[in-house]
């Protein structure tokens, strides 16, 4: 695997796990018992979710620039190779 395809699937992976998260995080269908604390009043319950919401998007968006970074850059070119590469020829 090279490094154009391997960043490309660490984006994809990336986006879509923020995608996941946040559809996750706002689904309508979520029991309560599952979303953090079901004794916390609401307001308190935002205190929480959106601190914790930004860390992880923030994470999946580091994970999508180094892939994006890694499917952008050009391999680099050392000199030492190309002219061992050429001898052989």
């Amino acid at each position: 695997m090279n490094d154009k395809s391997l960043g490309s699937a660490i984006f994809a992976l990336g986006l879509i796990g923020s995608i996941l998260y946040v559809y996750w995080l706002f689904a309508p269908a979520i029991p309560e018992w599952l979303f953090i604390c079901p004794w916390v009043s609401p307001p308190v319950r935002w205190a929480l979710v959106l601190p914790v919401l930004l860390v992880v998007v923030g994470i999946f968006f580091i994970a999508m620039w180094i892939g994006w970074t890694m499917a952008v850059t050009p391999p680099p070119v050392i000199e030492g190779i190309e002219n061992a590469e050429e001898d052989k020829t």
